[in-house]
C-alpha cells in the first residue's frame, strides 16, 4: 500500500540533496542508527513539535551525502529502536511510521514523526524545559520562548478528529466512504492515483494515517459514510 507521506518526504529529501547537499528543518539524514539513544529521542521530540512533523532517511552517509542504503537487518533495528523511544521516552507518546524505499538506485529508509497536537513534546518524567526543535536543518534544545509558542499551538484533540473506525486498508476506506458524493459537492475530481486519494483525505481531515492504514475520523464518518453502524463495527 502507497503510504501517503512518502511522496512528501522523497520530495524534502531531493531539496536537500540539490543543488548541494545540506539537511532541512522538515528532514535529518543518517547513514545508520546511531548509539546515542538521547540523541536520538531529541530528534523525534524536534519533528514532532515542527509543523507537519518530518522525516529521518536512512542510509545517506553524513560526510558527503552520499547514498549507502540500508540492508534489512538494519531496518528492523532501527524502526524497532525509534518507535521503542516514541513509546517510553518521550510525552505525549509517538506513533511513527516508516517505509523503504528506492531512491536514484539505493534502498533508503525513511522514517515519518508527524507532528502532535499536545505541545511541548518533551521528554518523558521531565519537565516542559526538556523539548527539542529544528532550527536551520539542526536538532537544539528549545528556548523559553520557543516553548511558549508551542503551548500557544497546542490543542486537545476535537471530536470530528477523533478516530470512529478500527485500522483499515486503503481499499476498504474506499468502500466506507462515498467519495463520489464528496466530490460532487466540493465541485472537483478525485484523484485517479491511490497514494494522492489518500494524501487528500489526509488533507480533508477524513482519515487519518497511522502505520500499515488508516483510521476514518468522525468528521469522515459523519460526512462520507456509506452505513455509520457498518464504520462503528469495522
Amino acid at each position: 500500500m502507497n503510504k501517503h507521506w512518502i511522496a512528501i518526504a522523497v520530495e524534502y529529501l531531493t531539496q536537500s540533496l540539490e543543488p548541494v547537499p545540506h539537511e532541512i528543518n522538515e528532514l535529518d539524514w543518517k547513514s545508520n542508527l546511531s548509539p546515542e539513544k538521547d540523541r536520538l529521542t531529541a530528534h523525534l521530540i524536534a519533528f514532532a513539535n515542527h509543523p507537519n512533523g518530518g522525516f529521518l532517511a536512512y542510509g545517506i552517509r553524513d560526510a558527503d551525502a552520499r547514498l549507502v542504503g540500508v540492508q534489512q537487518d538494519d531496518v528492523a533495528q532501527i524502526v524497532n529502536t525509534l518507535a521503542n523511544l516514541g513509546r517510553d521516552a518521550i510525552e505525549p507518546a509517538l506513533v511513527i511510521d516508516h517505509a523503504v524505499v528506492d531512491y536514484r538506485g539505493a534502498s533508503l529508509l525513511l522514517v515519518y514523526i508527524p507532528e502532535q497536537t499536545t505541545k511541548p513534546v518533551h521528554r518523558r518524567g521531565k519537565s516542559i524545559e526538556e523539548s527539542w526543535v529544528r532550527s536551520g536543518g539542526t536538532t537544539r534544545k528549545a528556548s523559553r520562548q520557543e516553548i511558549g509558542g508551542l503551548m500557544l499551538h497546542s490543542r486537545a484533540p476535537r471530536w470530528e478528529e477523533l478516530r470512529a473506525s478500527a485500522l483499515l486498508g486503503s481499499t476498504r476506506i474506499t468502500e466506507l466512504l462515498d467519495l463520489s458524493r464528496i466530490a460532487e459537492l466540493l465541485q472537483r475530481q478525485l484523484p485517479d492515483d491511490e497514494a494522492e486519494l489518500m494524501r487528500w483525505l489526509c488533507d480533508e481531515k477524513m482519515v487519518v494515517p497511522d502505520g500499515k492504514g488508516y483510521y476514518i475520523t468522525n468528521f469522515g464518518a459523519i460526512a462520507a459514510a456509506r452505513n455509520l453502524d457498518i464504520i462503528k463495527i469495522c
